[in-house]
């Protein structure tokens, strides 16, 4: 399994849900270029570049994975949503499924202030556990790469990459999500040609960082999809 951050963020935030999935699962997760422990770039990325990065790293492992191993599954967050997305329509047999967790950029407010707005009204609903974790992979990225990733997450449209995938995807959010509204999901879930979308896809109490807050429930949608 490999898990897709989300923009400022790290692989950090994933550490709950990635010690469940590591009871049964192989989990990588990545930095993406520019975050974490991933060097800066010469610029910030475009979303379709970050997906090449990662489908280099899909590369790499199954050089290493054992023959007739299967692709591994993709969970993407927020920003690491646009990147999945991105990924399986250039790179069908890149990944055998992918769960779309707290999706951006919502259609209906795709502008950087109203984004901004969405993240701060989310930010202090959040367990103040996940404050300093995040603070330290914003320190990392720094606001030349932050600044930079804003305007192609904004130009991207995820549900077109959606449309194009030929794998399974589940589209996921935190029941109290403002980040990705229900609506949103919904738009996105009737672009896809086999996406899932039922009740069991809203993780209950849970907000954008679902995967820090509700690592369990989480880890059971993640389990579901790789079972298809």
């Amino acid at each position: 399994m490999v898990l897709v951050h989300g923009i400022g963020s790290s692989g950090a935030y994933f550490g709950p849900l990635s010690r469940l999935l590591a009871q049964r699962w192989r989990v990588v997760v990545p930095d993406l270029a520019g975050h974490g422990r991933s060097p800066q770039p010469a610029r910030p990325l475009t979303v379709d570049e970050h997906a090449a990065s990662v489908a280099r790293v899909l590369a790499d492992l199954a050089t290493t994975s054992p023959t007739g191993a299967p692709a591994p599954l993709l969970l993407g967050h927020s920003l690491g949503c646009q990147v999945a997305a991105a990924l399986v329509a250039a790179h069908p047999r890149a990944a055998r499924a992918a769960v779309l967790l707290g999706p951006t950029t919502d259609d209906r407010a795709r502008s950087a202030l109203r984004q901004g707005l969405r993240l701060a009204r989310n930010s202090v609903r959040e367990p103040v556990s996940l404050a300093p974790v995040q603070a330290a992979s914003y320190l990392r990225c720094g606001p030349r790469t932050y600044l930079g990733t804003v305007g192609p997450m904004l130009s991207d449209r995820i549900e077109d990459h959606l449309a194009a995938a030929a794998v399974p995807v589940l589209v996921a959010r935190g029941q109290h999500d403002p980040v990705a509204p229900r609506g949103w999901l919904a738009r996105l879930a009737l672009r896809v040609p086999r996406a899932s979308l039922v009740g069991a896809t809203e993780v209950p109490g849970a907000h954008h960082v679902a995967q820090w807050s509700h690592p369990g429930p989480v880890a059971e949608l993640v389990e579901a999809a790789a079972a298809t």
